[in-house]
């Protein structure tokens, strides 16, 4: 991704997400309440990964290898953080009145963490395979897709927050493990792993493969040579 092609995106997304939040406070407003604010800062949290990754990429050249892998790392920690907004779907209130207009703010927040999350991994995967090789490359976006996965376990199921990471790491690691091993006793664990990974997966390959497509002008008739 060239500096303008990634300049055109941070564009975007700005605008986007500028506009989500506008839509999500004219909700606050009409209805006088403001029980979905918090997907503001699930955004800010989801977006933190592609600025990570926006950082690595646009900044390469100027650093060093521990500190280009340590910046991978802050970047595997907080990726989960990007597609877990999906599960914001489930504080839709189908008894609200308002039910259709929720649960699309609801979606249009988590489609586009889902976006920063994704756009973080094209990026990363050209730092990894510039860090060591396209084999390597495809390995560590394979597992940062697991990884998100059981994060999004951890999370939703188990209720652990991303700052229980920093403050509580040890019981977060016990519990990780009790709910890994062994496999024979945790296999609702691994449903949920495998499921939202090839949730994430089918999405990745779509977006890829739309730009892919190569819509030509042949492909539609020449309506000057219609008589009418």
């Amino acid at each position: 991704m060239n500096q303008q092609t990634s300049n055109n995106y941070l564009k975007i997304l700005a605008i986007i997400t500028i506009a989500n939040i506008i839509v999500l406070f004219i909700r606050d407003i009409i209805l006088d309440n403001k029980i979905y604010d918090f997907l503001i800062w699930n955004l800010f949290l989801g977006s933190l990964p592609f600025f990570v990754a926006w950082a690595l990429h646009r900044f390469y050249g100027k650093l060093n290898k521990i500190l280009l892998w340590g910046g991978s790392f802050i970047w595997f920690l907080f990726y989960p953080n990007a597609p877990y907004m999906i599960s914001d779907l489930i504080h839709i209130n189908e008894h609200s009145k308002v039910v259709q207009y929720d649960a699309l703010i609801i979606f249009s927040f988590a489609m586009l963490s889902l976006y920063y999350g994704f756009l973080s991994l094209k990026l990363m995967h050209q730092v990894f395979k510039e860090l060591s090789s396209q084999r390597m490359a495809n390995f560590m976006i394979t597992f940062s897709l697991l990884l998100s996965s059981f994060g999004y376990y951890l999370g939703r199921v188990i209720r652990f927050n991303s700052w229980d990471l920093f403050t509580e790491p040890f019981k977060v690691i016990a519990t990780a493990f009790e709910h890994l091993w062994p496999i024979s006793k945790n296999p609702s664990t691994y449903i949920v792993i495998f499921l939202f990974t090839g949730i994430q997966y089918m999405l990745l390959s779509m977006m890829k493969n739309v730009n892919d497509i190569d819509v030509s002008s042949d492909d539609f008739p020449d309506h000057s040579q219609v008589s009418s």
